[in-house]
Protein backbone atom coordinates (compact mmCIF):
# COMPACT_ATOMS: atom_id res chain seq x y z
CA UNK A 1 0.00 0.00 0.00
CA UNK A 2 0.76 3.86 0.13
CA UNK A 3 0.89 6.48 2.56
CA UNK A 4 -0.35 9.84 1.18
CA UNK A 5 1.52 12.85 2.80
CA UNK A 6 0.25 16.46 1.57
CA UNK A 7 2.77 19.48 2.72
CA UNK A 8 1.43 22.89 2.32
CA UNK A 9 1.26 26.46 2.89
CA UNK A 10 -0.58 26.41 6.71
CA UNK A 11 -0.61 30.53 6.89
CA UNK A 12 -0.14 33.61 4.84
CA UNK A 13 1.09 33.45 0.86
CA UNK A 14 3.86 33.15 -0.81
CA UNK A 15 5.42 35.75 -3.53
CA UNK A 16 7.66 33.05 -4.89
CA UNK A 17 8.36 29.50 -5.02
CA UNK A 18 9.66 27.52 -1.60
CA UNK A 19 11.22 24.29 -1.86
CA UNK A 20 11.33 21.69 1.56
CA UNK A 21 12.71 18.42 1.55
CA UNK A 22 10.88 15.82 2.88
CA UNK A 23 13.23 13.04 4.40
CA UNK A 24 11.69 9.79 6.63
CA UNK A 25 13.61 8.09 9.10
CA UNK A 26 13.16 4.54 10.86
CA UNK A 27 11.39 4.42 14.33
CA UNK A 28 9.97 1.20 15.20
CA UNK A 29 9.41 0.43 11.65
CA UNK A 30 12.48 -0.30 8.96
CA UNK A 31 13.43 1.13 5.69
CA UNK A 32 12.98 -1.50 3.00
CA UNK A 33 11.48 -3.84 5.85
CA UNK A 34 8.74 -2.03 6.60
CA UNK A 35 8.38 1.15 4.21
CA UNK A 36 10.44 2.35 1.71
CA UNK A 37 12.82 5.34 2.86
CA UNK A 38 11.83 8.49 0.57
CA UNK A 39 13.80 11.65 0.44
CA UNK A 40 11.93 14.35 -1.62
CA UNK A 41 12.09 17.63 -2.49
CA UNK A 42 8.92 19.65 -2.52
CA UNK A 43 8.25 23.25 -4.04
CA UNK A 44 5.08 25.36 -3.72
CA UNK A 45 4.54 27.61 -5.36
CA UNK A 46 2.15 31.15 -5.14
CA UNK A 47 -0.17 29.33 -7.33
CA UNK A 48 0.56 25.64 -5.80
CA UNK A 49 0.33 26.06 -2.37
CA UNK A 50 0.11 22.31 -1.23
CA UNK A 51 1.72 18.89 -2.84
CA UNK A 52 1.40 15.32 -2.00
CA UNK A 53 3.76 12.83 -1.87
CA UNK A 54 3.35 9.03 -1.82
CA UNK A 55 4.95 6.39 0.41
CA UNK A 56 5.06 3.28 -0.06
CA UNK A 57 4.23 0.69 2.55
CA UNK A 58 5.47 -3.32 2.58
CA UNK A 59 2.67 -5.26 3.10
CA UNK A 60 4.47 -8.29 4.62
CA UNK A 61 2.64 -12.04 6.12
CA UNK A 62 4.16 -10.92 9.24
CA UNK A 63 2.35 -10.87 12.88
CA UNK A 64 3.98 -7.81 14.61
CA UNK A 65 2.56 -4.99 16.55
CA UNK A 66 2.16 -1.63 14.58
CA UNK A 67 4.89 0.29 13.48
CA UNK A 68 6.18 3.67 12.89
CA UNK A 69 8.38 5.85 11.44
CA UNK A 70 8.91 9.65 11.11
CA UNK A 71 8.83 12.61 8.86
CA UNK A 72 10.49 15.69 8.88
CA UNK A 73 11.17 18.74 6.66
CA UNK A 74 14.00 20.90 5.95
CA UNK A 75 14.08 24.01 3.92
CA UNK A 76 16.21 23.43 0.55
CA UNK A 77 15.45 26.95 -0.96
CA UNK A 78 17.05 30.22 0.90
CA UNK A 79 13.70 32.24 2.60
CA UNK A 80 14.20 33.79 5.44
CA UNK A 81 10.61 34.42 5.64
CA UNK A 82 9.28 31.24 5.72
CA UNK A 83 8.88 29.05 8.69
CA UNK A 84 8.25 24.82 8.95
CA UNK A 85 6.24 24.64 12.07
CA UNK A 86 5.80 21.70 12.87
CA UNK A 87 8.21 20.02 10.78
CA UNK A 88 8.03 16.43 12.06
CA UNK A 89 5.04 14.20 11.91
CA UNK A 90 4.91 9.97 12.97
CA UNK A 91 2.94 7.69 10.52
CA UNK A 92 1.74 4.53 12.25
CA UNK A 93 1.31 1.13 10.08
CA UNK A 94 -1.64 -0.24 11.02
CA UNK A 95 -0.34 -4.88 11.10
CA UNK A 96 -3.36 -6.07 9.24
CA UNK A 97 -2.53 -10.12 9.61
CA UNK A 98 -4.75 -11.96 11.79
CA UNK A 99 -4.26 -15.30 13.10
CA UNK A 100 -6.76 -18.01 12.77
CA UNK A 101 -6.98 -21.02 14.61
CA UNK A 102 -8.91 -24.35 14.93
CA UNK A 103 -9.42 -28.32 15.26
CA UNK A 104 -8.26 -30.01 12.17
CA UNK A 105 -11.11 -32.17 12.92
CA UNK A 106 -14.52 -31.02 14.31
CA UNK A 107 -15.48 -34.45 15.81
CA UNK A 108 -12.90 -36.83 17.13
CA UNK A 109 -14.07 -40.38 18.40
CA UNK A 110 -12.24 -42.55 20.81
CA UNK A 111 -12.54 -46.32 21.96
CA UNK A 112 -13.92 -46.80 25.30
CA UNK A 113 -10.81 -49.19 26.17
CA UNK A 114 -8.51 -46.01 27.38
CA UNK A 115 -6.96 -44.94 24.38
CA UNK A 116 -6.00 -41.08 24.24
CA UNK A 117 -7.97 -39.42 21.43
CA UNK A 118 -5.34 -37.14 19.56
CA UNK A 119 -7.10 -33.74 18.45
CA UNK A 120 -4.96 -31.39 16.15
CA UNK A 121 -4.88 -27.62 16.07
CA UNK A 122 -3.84 -25.93 12.90
CA UNK A 123 -2.70 -22.39 12.63
CA UNK A 124 -3.49 -20.59 9.35
CA UNK A 125 -0.09 -19.60 8.04
CA UNK A 126 2.89 -19.93 9.59
CA UNK A 127 4.01 -16.40 11.45
CA UNK A 128 7.32 -15.16 12.56
CA UNK A 129 6.25 -14.97 16.11
CA UNK A 130 5.49 -17.07 18.97
CA UNK A 131 1.29 -18.03 19.05
CA UNK A 132 0.36 -19.42 22.73
CA UNK A 133 -2.94 -20.83 22.94
CA UNK A 134 -4.58 -21.68 25.92
CA UNK A 135 -7.29 -24.40 25.74
CA UNK A 136 -9.45 -26.90 28.26
CA UNK A 137 -11.77 -29.80 27.72
CA UNK A 138 -14.82 -29.38 27.47
CA UNK A 139 -15.60 -30.99 31.02
CA UNK A 140 -13.08 -28.47 32.31
CA UNK A 141 -11.10 -30.48 34.03
CA UNK A 142 -7.90 -30.44 31.97
CA UNK A 143 -6.53 -27.08 31.06
CA UNK A 144 -3.09 -26.76 28.93
CA UNK A 145 -1.01 -24.65 26.57
CA UNK A 146 0.46 -24.68 23.34
CA UNK A 147 3.06 -22.75 22.03
CA UNK A 148 3.60 -22.68 18.04
CA UNK A 149 7.18 -21.25 17.00
CA UNK A 150 8.37 -19.44 14.13
CA UNK A 151 7.40 -21.58 10.96
CA UNK A 152 5.57 -24.42 13.11
CA UNK A 153 1.68 -24.78 11.85
CA UNK A 154 0.29 -27.97 13.65
CA UNK A 155 0.21 -29.16 17.26
CA UNK A 156 -1.67 -32.04 18.45
CA UNK A 157 -3.25 -32.20 22.06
Amino acid sequence: GTVSVSVGVLEGELGRSVTVRLTTADGTAIASEDYKYTQVDITCSPTQMQQSVAIAINDDNLLEFNETFSLSLSLVSIASTVTIDPNTAQITIVDDEKVVIGFASEVVNVEEDGFNAVLTVLLAVSLQRIVTVTFATSSGTAKEKMTFTPGVTSLEV
